[in-house]
């Protein structure tokens, strides 16, 4: 068996055929592939070379494998013996001791665990490096090794002093952009994740500063950064208060009358025959969905979404899914002072009555109510002058008021699934033909 020390903790030894390397003793793991043979002397040579992760893609010299299937092949081509192998990672390793433990010398996925393991048995060196290194390559930027860092939870070993350091500049580069970056990547998230890390431990400051950003965000309507914040759960640390001011009184509005909204959970269980019982469970608080900011109401981006353009809501959309229940029943008056709303989805809600108030909506473009219990619609749905669009499947609808040949604008109807006496599809029919709509009635 062939043995290499490289200092007082570490000591390679080649076993059946493999490089194993030893951590005062204890086997720690095993090589995997040869990656990249660098000198001390040329240490020098790769400093504009983050780390062995980036040379290994900029460089294209790794031999690790794509796949676990591609092994044998790489094994046959490049034709390494394995005690070839073993002097190769014993020269890498050393020249990583040498080099003080320099982390940009060696896999991300090998460095960090190693250093971890020389602390725990007493490498004072190595302690000392450890938490440099996790800082460095924090502020580095390099999308792969900050993603590992997180992954496997290595910003634990960072204190507050040293987290803010890392925080400071990288949050004043964003701010100085105003946040308008084309990928939210770890790199770009990477000062609200920190400041999260901070939140977690009870830093106060950082829980200000985090809120003050997610605002920040926000107030720069940029739809992807707006994802960025609802997907990584950055929206829950804003109060409903703190939310709804950054759209002024439109939002004021909107939060009032997202307290008004009854929202349930589907919960399915197992009645006493067996059968599966899907029952509807009232949300707490707690567990009460934010509208969600958009840049457009789709169905696929429910259950409740809003869009906000130039300081006024523009669009709505509530709608039932499958694991949530909304139930607007009646649109309470004040939701009516929404004057800049272009665009009103409210499908499965049951919503029993369209108010005469519905005139007020001036720039309505597309309105759609389907899935619900009207019953009627008032002849102030024929002042909405701007109306290209109205949804009425699904309803409970016996007519609709004549006077909706007066929006000029219309070019779409659908009130399939309702109880429309002969006359008004016959009406329907006849406009369609003389207004040139586009018309979805029941199949005769």
């Amino acid at each position: 068996m062939k043995e290499f020390k490289v200092n007082e903790f570490i000591t390679l030894r080649l076993e059946e055929e493999k490089t194993v390397i030893y951590v005062a003793g204890e086997r720690f793991q095993q090589c995997k592939f040869l990656l990249l043979n660098i000198s001390v002397d040329q240490i020098s040579t790769i400093s504009d070379i983050e780390s062995i992760d980036e040379a290994t893609e900029r460089l294209s010299h790794s031999l690790e494998p794509i796949d676990e299937s591609y092994s044998n092949f790489l094994k046959w081509s490049y034709d390494i013996p394995p005690e070839v192998e073993f002097w190769g990672h014993c020269s890498n390793l050393q020249v990583w001791s040498e080099g003080n433990y320099d982390t940009r010398l060696l896999k991300s996925d090998l460095a960090f665990p190693l250093l971890k393991k020389l602390v725990d048995k007493g490498d004072q060196k190595a302690r000392k490096v450890f938490k440099e290194e996790i800082a460095k390559r924090l502020s580095s930027g390099y999308y792969n090794v900050i993603e590992y860092l997180f992954e496997q939870d290595y910003i634990k070993y960072l204190g507050n002093e040293e987290l803010w350091v890392i925080i400071t500049p990288l949050l004043e580069k964003l701010k100085k952009n105003n946040y308008q970056v084309r990928l939210w990547t770890y790199k770009t998230e990477l000062p609200l994740l920190l400041l999260r890390k901070l939140v977690d431990i009870g830093d106060a400051q950082a829980f200000r500063l985090l809120k003050e950003v997610i605002i920040e965000v926000l107030q720069t309507g940029n739809i992807m950064n707006i994802e960025m914040l609802y997907d990584g759960g950055y929206i829950n640390y804003l109060s409903r208060e703190e939310f709804w001011s950054v759209f002024g009184q439109d939002g004021a509005i909107l939060k009032n009358f997202e307290n008004q909204i009854n929202q349930y959970i589907l919960v399915t269980s197992k009645d006493s025959f067996g059968i599966d019982v899907t029952k509807k469970k009232k949300k707490t608080t707690k567990e009460l969905s934010y509208f969600n900011l958009s840049n457009g109401i789709y169905v696929d981006d429910g259950p409740m979404v809003f869009t906000f353009e130039n300081g006024h809501i523009t669009g709505l959309g509530i709608w039932s899914g499958t694991k949530s229940v909304f139930e607007v029943n009646l649109l309470p008056s004040e939701v009516f002072q929404l004057i800049h709303l272009k665009e009103l989805t409210l499908s499965n809600v049951n919503l029993k009555e369209v108010l005469s108030e519905i005139y007020k909506f001036k720039s309505l473009k597309s309105l759609s109510l389907s899935g619900n219990l009207i019953t009627y619609l008032p002849n102030e749905i024929c002042k909405l002058d701007q109306l290209e669009y109205l949804g009425l499947s699904w309803n409970k609808l016996n007519m609709l008021p004549k006077c909706i040949k007066r929006l000029t604008n219309l070019q779409k109807i659908h009130i399939q699934a309702n109880p429309l006496t002969k006359e008004t599809i016959n009406y329907l029919k006849q406009l369609e033909k003389k207004k040139k709509l586009v018309l979805y009635l029941d199949s005769p």
